[in-house]
Formats: C-alpha cells, structure tokens, sequence
C-alpha cells in the first residue's frame, strides 16, 4: 500500500518542475555560467538546453519502467536488496543534501542582500518553519500552492526580462567564438546538469501525478520555455553586467535588477527578482525536503512519512549550518563539486537501471510486483 494517498494534477507537477528548474538557478546561473565560457556563456546555454531535455528524457524513461513507483522502489526491485538499497541511500543523502544546501543559498542571500543585519540563524529558522508546515499540509496542498503562485512568479520574471531590455549592450559579448573549445564544453555540462540534473528528485513525485497522453509533451515544452528563461536572464547579464561583473557577483541577476530605470520613474524593483528566485526556491526545497523524508519512510517500511518531518527539519537546521563556514566557502567549494552530483543522479544512476532492467527483461528475471 502506497505511502501517499495525495495526488497532483499534471499541470500542477509541471509547475513544480518549472519551479525545480528555475529554483536557485534564477540567480546564480550567470556567475556559474560566465566563469567558464566568459563571452560565449550564452551559446554553452543555449546547446545545453537540447541536452538538458535529453536527459529529462533519460529520467522519464526510467521512472516510466514503473510509474507507480518511486526511485527508492524501482532500484529495490532492479537492482536487488543490497545494490538497490546503496542507491536508494544514495538518493536521500543527495536529497537531504540538496534540502539543506537550498535553505542555506536563502539563508545567505536574504543576510547579504537584503537583512544584512539579521542573525543567519533566523533566517534559516524561518525557512524550516514554512517548509514543514508547507510538508504537513500534504504534496495535493504544495501543488495547489505552486498553482497560486505561478501567477505572481510569471508576471514578475516577464516584467524583470522585459524592462532590462533596454539597458542592451550587444558589444558586451565580443569577441564572439573566443573561448577555448574545453571551457566551453565545460560549461556546457553545467549549464546541463545544474538546473536539469536538479529534476531527479521527480523520481519521488511523478509516481503521485495524474498522468494523460501528453503529459510528457507538456514537461518538455515547460521545461523549455524555462530553461529560454534561464539563457535570457544569462544573456541580459552579460550585455547589461558585462563579462568581468556576471562572473564575479555571484547574485548577478539581483544586482541585474537594480539596473532597471524607466523614465527615472520605474526603478529599484529587485525586491521583484528577490520574490521570484524565493518563490522557486522555496517550492524547490519542499520537494527535496518531502523527497527525502517519503523515501526514508519507505526504506523503512513505516505506514506514514509524516512523524519524520519535524525530526527531519531540525536535521536540515542544522546541516544547512555545517555545509560551510561562509559565503565565500560556499560558492568556491561546495558549487563546482555539486556538477558530480547532478551527473550521478540525472544520467549515472538512472542509465544503470535502464540497462538492468532491459537485461532482467530479457531473461525474464524481473520481478512482478
């Protein structure tokens, strides 16, 4: 008997992955991005965007073997008890990591950009607070809430692109085609892996969505209009920030946004960009957060996952302070190493179970459960 009784809406999933996608991403994707390929950052983007979508469409063929199973379950049953419950650790390692690292990216956002004189503490305090209560509610009451406030998070990111396009420097990104070919395909796999690898954890959420014929139409043509969001954004930085400062700032698109002037009358609306990378993170951390504790639940064989969110929250309070000392520790060694990661569970893991499987199919050694 299944765990969760909830169930999501096609639309409503979407949603959440067009959040998952975009998440942390809306901010920090320049900088990663820039330092690479410098100048020719938005062509590494955009050939990531049809690669990105060939991996999405690695993880649906694997979750699609059972798509009423979570990936805790499909490696149980491909790969056996011992190698099928190494990965399934594996995966909530990574999801309670994931969980942790995004209330740390709010924590030191909100305490350089904005609250620069609150404690980081009260922040990330704050953060656990929402994201259990967000979790208690249930996954139905988390996709109706992506579904409220896609609209605010929609208008907001639209309004952002489109005044910024004025500021336009075209000259920024010459010399065209001047990055040496390894840098470039170095950053291509970030632009990849970062927001598209981040979509496993639908590996504990697609076996609760109401699926139709097209539902795999309609997350490929979202996650594309999200990852031409992304590149925009990458794009409006460099011809607006220019090279040296969309490399260096880590929080460009922020700092993008204080560059809007309209008449001497429309500006200073970061507090915009500040909404719209908030309301992503947070639905982005609820999934990790709810990924992590469901798949515990089943590892474990407990009938309900709900006893472990508060347990589990003040665990994420406390790894989210031990991920790293500062800011500067953070963007300098856990980012880089966190490619490793997207690549293990978007592309490594996934293509073993695929490859087993279709050798147990083969040989009739799976079993039918």
């Amino acid at each position: 008997m299944s765990l969760e009784k909830d169930r999501i809406s096609t639309a409503q999933m979407i949603i959440l992955g067009l959040f998952t996608l975009i998440g942390d991403m809306a901010l920090v994707y320049p900088s990663i991005m820039t330092t690479g390929a410098h100048e020719d950052a938005w062509i590494a983007g955009l050939i990531s965007i049809p690669l990105g979508l060939a991996t999405v469409k690695l993880m649906l063929s694997a979750a699609n073997i059972n798509p009423n199973k979570t990936i805790i379950e499909l490696s149980m049953q491909i790969l056996g008890k011992w190698a099928g419950g190494a990965v399934a650790v594996s995966y909530l390692f990574f999801f309670l990591m994931a969980a942790s690292t995004y209330v740390r990216e709010i924590e030191d956002f909100m305490c350089t950009q904005i609250y620069e004189g609150t404690p980081g503490g009260v922040i990330r305090f704050m953060a656990i607070v929402l994201l259990v209560y967000g979790l208690r509610l249930g996954l139905e009451n988390l996709g109706r809430s992506a579904q409220i406030f896609f609209p605010f998070f929609a208008v907001f990111l639209i309004c952002l692109i489109v005044l910024l396009f004025p500021n336009v420097e075209m000259e920024r990104i010459h010399p065209i085609l001047h990055t040496r070919l390894l840098d470039v395909l170095h950053t291509i796999l970030f632009g990849v892996f970062y927001p598209f690898g981040e979509l496993c954890v639908f590996f504990m959420i697609y076996p609760f969505a109401q699926k139709h014929s097209k539902t795999s139409r309609d997350i490929f043509i979202t996650l594309f209009i999200a990852a031409i969001s992304l590149n925009l954004i990458l794009f409006l930085s460099l011809t607006i920030l220019g090279v040296y400062f969309s490399e260096h700032v880590f929080y460009a698109a922020y700092v993008l946004a204080q560059r809007i002037n309209i008449g001497n009358f429309l500006q200073r609306i970061e507090a915009l960009m500040a909404t719209t990378w908030i309301i992503s993170t947070y639905f982005k951390t609820a999934l990790y957060f709810y990924a992590f504790v469901l798949g515990t639940a089943q590892l474990l064989k407990l009938k309900t996952y709900k006893p472990l969110i508060f347990p589990v929250g003040f665990l994420i309070y406390g790894m989210s302070n031990l991920l790293a000392k500062d800011i500067i520790f953070y963007i300098k060694e856990v980012t880089p190493s966190w490619l490793d990661w997207d690549i293990t569970y978007a592309l490594v893991f996934p293509s073993l179970l695929l490859i087993v499987y279709h050798i147990r199919k083969r040989f009739g050694r799976i079993a039918r459960q």
